[in-house]
């Protein structure tokens, strides 16, 4: 299917309110979660044509999945074991008051059956924040399916978000990932990108994980390394999770689970 071409699109950040529990204990929020306020941060819709550098990247990106798979599983393993559980959520129900209804007529979210679900009926983008932290150094892991929109329709997780300055985006589709700086100012700068196809699952939920250590990033996709890249222009920021609609008349609906966040030393 055609990649729809570069426009900016309006960011909608969705806003999680929550207080802090103990390590490995779901925070319990102390009041619900304000409705989304629009933010003036923008997003590119993502262009395939590649420049010569994002075929680089790509292509790294797809060798690192390949050929390092143990070696990435093995790091991944060492890190869980150095790294402290502070936030989970399994979405058995809203107790981290993650915001819920209709925002700005073409989102909807609920969260039911042990899920966090964001249907959209429109072309739109947006987040939801742990808001209780602002880390230099984890992992974070969502479980996320593409229920409705196809190619059209994307979830990720982002991270060293500071208000209104900027923050990283792992973005997923079905055929399609990218992991890549938004700024206030100027256009979205991608670090990585390829065709995550090779560990895809289609029709069931496929986990996603970022791992940051200093400047080092690094994103996966049901345990593989899709991609890698240094960079320092937000070391440190809150985490969240996110997801667009790409299609005007929309129709994309997204399924979130076991949204957990590590802290690394």
């Amino acid at each position: 299917m055609p990649f729809p071409p570069p426009k900016i699109l309006l960011l909608l950040a969705l806003i999680l309110l929550a207080a802090c529990g103990g390590p490995g204990v779901p925070a319990t929020p102390e009041a619900a979660s304000l409705s989304p306020t629009p933010s003036a941060l923008p997003t590119a819709t993502p262009d395939r044509t590649a420049t010569t550098q994002a075929r680089t990247a790509t292509a790294q990106a797809q060798a690192h999945a390949s050929a390092t798979a143990l070696a990435a599983t093995a790091v991944a393993e060492e890190l869980f074991g150095r790294g402290l559980v502070i936030f989970r959520d399994e979405f058995v129900d809203n107790r981290n008051a993650w915001y819920t209804g209709v925002f700005q007529e073409i989102e909807t979210n609920t969260i039911e059956d042990g899920v966090f679900k964001v249907q959209w009926s429109g072309r739109g983008t947006s987040y939801e924040l742990y808001m209780v932290r602002e880390l230099s150094n984890f992992i974070a892991e969502v479980d996320c399916q593409i229920v409705a929109g196809g190619s059209d329709a994307s979830c990720g997780l982002i991270f060293g978000q500071r208000e209104d300055i900027g923050y990283y985006k792992y973005e997923i589709f079905a055929d399609y990932f990218r992991l890549f700086v938004i700024r206030a100012v100027g256009e979205p700068r991608t670090l990585a990108e390829g065709n995550p196809a090779e560990f895809w699952r289609s029709g069931e939920a496929n986990r996603l994980r970022a791992v940051r250590e200093g400047d080092q990033l690094r994103i996966f996709l049901n345990g593989f390394l899709l991609g890698e890249a240094e960079d320092a222009t937000y070391p440190e920021g809150k985490i969240g999770v996110t997801t667009s609609s790409y299609a005007d008349a929309g129709g994309a609906v997204l399924w979130f689970d076991d949204f957990v966040i590590w802290e690394l030393p």
